[in-house]
């Protein structure tokens, strides 16, 4: 099974200069194979259409074929490339193969210029370039960059492995039996996950609200838990984050509604501080103080997220634990944020969140999800008889059955039907 665990990090101002300017490095280059992907799509697209098919010279872009365009002229146009690891030039093309992938399978729209301050600031890390010990890794490249930076040649052996390791907040959590000293402490011992064996694939190194993460990916094989035997319905919704069939339920937090006050004082600074466009490039210079406010808007969203995250694993965790197979219902996330009177709540709740991570721990355990559609009357049929309802608006929160006369509360008759979809799918599959 292949999972990853996601670490913070606590580099020193020093280390965060090559971090940043890592990101910097890949943004660039992503934006350069972008470019002159489309410019060479158009030039192929324009022989296509008018030159005949055995005269044909050009050939449809790709991003091998950009990578080794790039680094023949890395050396002359670009030496400070050179700064960082070369991983950063590769996991660069390797995102853009991705993004161009996803969008001629109509799995994405298309791929667009990443933009200094708004993109998702990360670079990668291949397995063989980096070492992850206890509460440190090994960044390639660091060290050499800071005594360059420095200027000093006394004693640069020494120093140069200290000064490429960062600071971890905790182990990487995946231990390999019989080959690590586990814990005393009982406390630490429930983070570590025993395997058979533990291979690493790589890391991605991140920055979110000023906070700089890793997230190693490995490859683990692992002894699947005994399975459980109850068989579970899960409702999603609005009112109640998830009811479950059993009784069951987690309620809505709403981190975003209650700290929305806080939020708009702080965006309301941020709209004050100062920015002046530089009439010579056309770009925007924002004020320190601009940088300074942004960051606490940014720890702020970064807050009311993890509040929402932290419930939602600890729910599913249990849930995926406790239950052989569950049944849910796909929901059409994007037409219901359509709606100007819902969006926020429907934002708010996360719901497309809470069923991946269903998903993905359900996987993990060995168990069963049946995903019934989003036109299974989960809510307009009765649970009891099987009665449909022609109409069930939100505002009614208990659902009456006019053939049977069943009185119920309307997320746990969902879950219910939900729960009789996860059994007629359960008994077809070993049947």
């Amino acid at each position: 099974m292949k999972t990853a665990h996601k670490i913070r990090m606590n580099p020193t101002l020093e280390q965060v200069e090559y971090l940043k300017r890592a990101c910097g490095t890949r943004r660039f280059i992503y934006n350069w194979g972008r470019e002159q992907w489309e410019k060479q799509y158009q030039a192929y697209k324009a022989e296509q259409e008018s030159v005949p098919e055995e005269q044909r010279v050009l050939k449809a872009p790709h991003a091998l074929a950009l990578k080794k365009q790039f680094n023949q002229i890395r050396e002359q146009e670009y030496p400070w490339t050179y700064h960082v690891t070369k991983c950063v030039v590769e996991g660069a093309f390797d995102d853009l193969k991705k993004a161009y992938d996803n969008f001629f399978a109509g799995r994405a729209n298309t791929p667009q210029y990443k933009k200094k301050g708004k993109s998702h600031e990360s670079f990668y890390l291949s397995n063989d370039k980096f070492t992850v010990g206890s509460h440190w890794i090994s960044i390639p490249g660091l060290g050499r960059f800071i005594l360059d930076q420095r200027q000093t040649k006394k004693d640069r052996g020494k120093l140069l492995r200290k000064l490429g390791t960062v600071n971890l907040a905790e182990k990487l959590r995946f231990v390999e039996k019989g080959k690590a000293s586990l814990p005393t402490k009982k406390r630490t011992q429930r983070k570590h996950v025993l395997c058979g064996s533990v291979k690493i694939l790589g890391a991605s190194v991140s920055c979110e609200a000023g906070h700089w993460y890793v997230s190693v990916q490995v490859e683990i094989k692992r002894e699947l838990p005994p399975q459980p035997v109850p068989v579970v319905g899960v409702d999603v919704g609005l009112k109640r984050a998830a009811v479950v069939s059993d009784g069951r339920r987690l309620e809505n937090q709403r981190p975003l509604a209650l700290h929305l006050k806080k939020l708009g004082k702080l965006q309301r600074k941020l709209s004050k501080k100062q920015k002046t466009k530089d009439p010579q490039t056309k770009r925007t210079v924002f004020s320190k103080q601009y940088e300074k406010q942004r960051l606490k808007v940014a720890r702020k969203h970064q807050q009311i997220a993890n509040i929402r995250r932290d419930v939602q694993h600890k729910f599913t965790t249990e849930l995926a634990r406790t239950c052989v197979a569950i049944g849910i219902e796909d929901l059409n996330i994007l037409g219901m944020m359509a709606n100007r009177k819902l969006s926020r709540a429907v934002a708010d709740a996360a719901m497309g969140q809470l069923l991946q991570f269903l998903k993905t721990k359900v996987a993990t355990v060995g168990g069963d999800l049946f995903i019934a559609s989003r036109w299974f009357p989960s809510t307009k049929r009765c649970s009891c008889c099987g009665h449909v309802k022609k109409r069930m608006p939100l505002k009614h929160r208990t659902y009456q059955c006019l053939a049977c006369g069943l009185l119920i509360d309307r997320d746990l008759n969902a879950a219910l039907n939900v729960l009789w979809f996860a059994t007629e799918q359960l008994r077809q599959l070993h049947a």
